[in-house]
């Protein structure tokens, strides 16, 4: 099993940056590859999918389910379902935000995986670690 965690301060406060990394279906806002989102059902349960740009190296569509969502924790996770291009298994993802001053917030990202295709651990670990740093500084550069 693998684990990337990525971490960023972001000079906004706790809610402006929990609005925008919980939304649901607005991660094509902020996350680079990522095509127009489309949402099933609401809460815990929901569905998301996703076509990725080729540019991704990982061209196709994404669905993903909303496993635990925590709104007063600001915490949710989820994990890809059905389809997905990306060579892993057992993808479990969860975001945090954290309060670290009046107008100082962290974003904590998480997931573990399986690599379960043509790419090794390493090769999608480096790949993960760079999407999530890259989208945290898009929520970073759209909060502050």
């Amino acid at each position: 099993m693998a684990t990337v965690r990525v971490a960023k301060t972001i000079k906004a406060p706790l809610d402006k940056v929990w609005a925008m990394v919980s939304e649901w279906g607005g991660t094509h806002k902020w996350i680079p590859g990522v095509g127009p989102v489309t949402v099933e059902g609401s809460g815990v349960g929901a569905t998301r999918s996703a076509e990725l740009d080729p540019a991704t190296g990982f061209p196709g569509r994404i669905t993903e389910s909303l496993d635990a969502f925590d709104e007063t924790g600001k915490h949710f996770r989820y994990s890809i379902v059905g389809e997905s291009p990306i060579p892993i298994s057992d993808y479990v993802a969860e975001m945090t935000v954290v309060a670290t001053g009046n107008d100082s917030s962290e974003v904590i990202w998480q997931s573990d995986w399986q690599a379960s295709g043509n790419l090794s651990e390493e090769e999608l670990l480096n790949a993960f670690q760079a999407l999530y740093e890259m989208s945290l500084e898009n929520v970073r550069a759209a909060c502050e």
